[in-house]
């Protein structure tokens, strides 16, 4: 009894430190395209719906999700936590900053550049370029939560032994899409071509792949 109370406490607490990476890189990108919005050009990178509907991807959703990350016997072979232990570490931290930055990079690099602008639609469809950003950053903060899911090399270590993870970002994926084309004046958002969306899914993976580089560099 001993023994299972202590991997499940230390499943609990990974858990938590892996929601509380997935919920700050996605504020991080969040607060810091409003901020920087204005100054590119882009009043409103997100709206109010569209902001309460990555809150609940963020707090609800995300929270369901990491609670059923399974117990791994490995767990059992890592030294004893002090009870002072933060909860934020340095490897958090670093994985936070990165995964945020680079999102919130992405994202303004997106709104501002001509590149970006001009295959989007930018100047012909301004509404269909902003659904696209919507996509965008939806779809690029999903693929970091399933970074946030392991600090392993393979990121899908073990993802099968947690299938309520999987169904709820299938879900949150097909959420997004019925809000891409039928969300309408609520959410601001128009039809876009599945060109596009394809387009848009691919830039969001991006973040995979710059992970996967910082992992191997600075794993914690």
């Amino acid at each position: 009894s001993i023994s299972k109370a202590i991997l499940y406490g230390r499943t609990i607490f990974k858990s938590i430190r892996k929601f509380i990476v997935f919920q700050l890189t996605m504020n991080l990108c969040a607060v810091g395209i409003s901020i920087i919005g204005p100054f590119i050009g882009i009043d409103t990178p997100v709206t109010v719906m569209q902001m309460l509907w990555i809150n609940i991807i963020m707090d609800t959703l995300a929270g369901l999700a990491f609670a059923g990350e399974p117990p791994i016997a490995e767990y059992m072979t890592e030294h004893p936590l002090a009870r002072t232990e933060p909860v934020l570490s340095k490897g958090m931290a670093l994985q936070i900053c990165s995964m945020g930055v680079y999102n919130l990079i992405l994202c303004a690099l997106f709104l501002s550049t001509e590149f970006f602008r001009t295959r989007f639609g930018y100047y012909t469809n301004p509404l269909g370029f902003m659904t696209a950003f919507f996509a965008l950053f939806i779809f690029s903060g999903l693929f970091s939560g399933i970074n946030a899911r392991s600090p392993r090399i393979n990121i899908f270590s073990h993802i099968t032994k947690n299938k309520s993870f999987v169904v709820i970002f299938i879900a949150i994926a097909v959420v997004q899409l019925l809000l891409i084309y039928f969300g309408g004046p609520m959410f601001r958002t128009i039809p876009i071509s599945f060109a596009a969306l394809f387009k848009i899914i691919l830039l969001s993976a991006s973040v995979i792949p710059f992970e996967f580089v910082r992992k191997c560099l600075f794993n914690y």
